[in-house]
């Protein structure tokens, strides 16, 4: 997938702050330390590529709902339109 992938930043910042503040809670917990809610800013065509990439179907699903671009899959590639 080369370029830029065509997202809506509003979903999907939503759902990545969500996973983010999961995360710091588990960390929080295992680590013994207070939970801090600040979250730092995002790249959220990294993330998007990242959970394309290595995320589970259930994830890739929730990215793929966050893509305004219309998918087309040919010969075993992704091209978004």
């Amino acid at each position: 997938m080369a370029g830029r992938i065509e997202l809506n930043e509003v979903q999907l910042t939503e759902k990545l702050n969500l996973e983010i503040k999961k995360f710091k809670k588990l960390q929080a917990m295992f680590l013994g330390r207070e939970n801090s809610s600040k979250i730092k800013p995002v790249d959220l065509q990294h993330y998007a590529k990242f959970v394309l990439k290595e995320g589970s179907t259930l994830e890739k699903r929730s990215i793929l709902e966050c893509l305004k671009s219309e998918i087309l899959l040919l010969n075993k590639k992704i091209q978004l339109m």
